[in-house]
C-alpha cells in the first residue's frame, strides 16, 4: 500500500485497540525512518525478509532488540534457508524451508508465507508450527506461474507437510487441513 496509508492503517488500529501486522515490504525503500518507527511500533507481528530487516534497523536507527521492545513478534523469511522467529526474552527459532521445490515464479511467496503463518495464528498452533505452515503455502506459490493459480490437494498438503517437518507435525496440521467438499 501507499506508505502514508499504511501510517493511518496503524495508527487506527492503535487507537482502536486492534492488534495489527506491520510488514513495510517493499516501501521501505521509499520510506524514512520516522515513518517506518510508526508503522512499525506495536504490532503484533513485523514481517520482513532479511535484506528488509536490515534496511529497517539501518533507516530507524533501531538494534535488533530494539524492534523487539517494539513488536511483540518478529518474524524474518530466509528465502531458501527458512525463516526465524524473534521474541523479547525468547530464544529465537528457525524453521527450514520445504526442501526439493522446484522454483518457478517468486511473485507472491512472501504473501503466501504470511497468510499460511497468520491463519495458522488464528488456530493457536506454535509459532514453529505457524512458520511451518507458512513455507508450506509458500512453496507451493513458488511453483507456479501467478500468484493464486496453485492448487492443493489434501493428501499431497499432509505428504509434503510430513516429509518436511514430520508425521508429528504433520498430524497436528491435519487436524485443520480441510477435506474436500463434493
Amino acid at each position: 500500500n501507499d506508505p502514508g496509508a499504511m501510517i493511518r492503517h496503524t495508527e487506527e488500529c492503535r487507537v482502536r485497540g486492534f492488534s495489527f501486522v506491520a510488514d513495510p515490504s517493499q516501501q521501505l525503500a521509499w520510506m524514512e525512518g520516522d515513518q517506518i518507527r510508526l508503522l512499525v511500533d506495536g504490532a503484533a507481528f513485523l514481517f520482513t525478509n532479511e535484506y528488509e530487516s536490515a534496511l529497517l534497523e539501518q533507516k530507524t536507527g533501531w538494534s535488533a532488540d530494539e524492534v523487539l521492545d517494539r513488536v511483540a513478534v518478529r518474524i524474518t523469511t530466509l528465502g531458501a534457508n527458512g525463516s526465524r522467529i524473534h521474541r523479547r526474552g525468547e530464544d529465537p527459532v528457525s524453521v527450514p524451508a520445504i526442501a526439493d521445490v522446484h522454483r518457478v515464479d517468486p511473485t507472491g511467496v512472501g504473501d503466501a508465507f504470511r497468510a499460511g503463518f497468520l491463519t495458522a495464528m488464528s488456530w493457536g498452533v506454535s509459532y514453529e508450527r505457524g512458520a511451518q505452515v507458512g513455507s508450506l503455502l509458500a512453496s507451493y506459490v513458488l511453483e507456479t506461474v501467478g500468484t493464486q493459480e496453485y492448487e492443493l490437494s489434501r493428501s499431497d498438503v499432509l505428504k509434503r507437510f510430513s516429509a518436511a517437518y514430520g508425521p508429528e507435525a504433520a498430524d497436528e496440521f491435519a487436524e485443520y487441513v480441510s477435506t474436500p467438499r463434493p
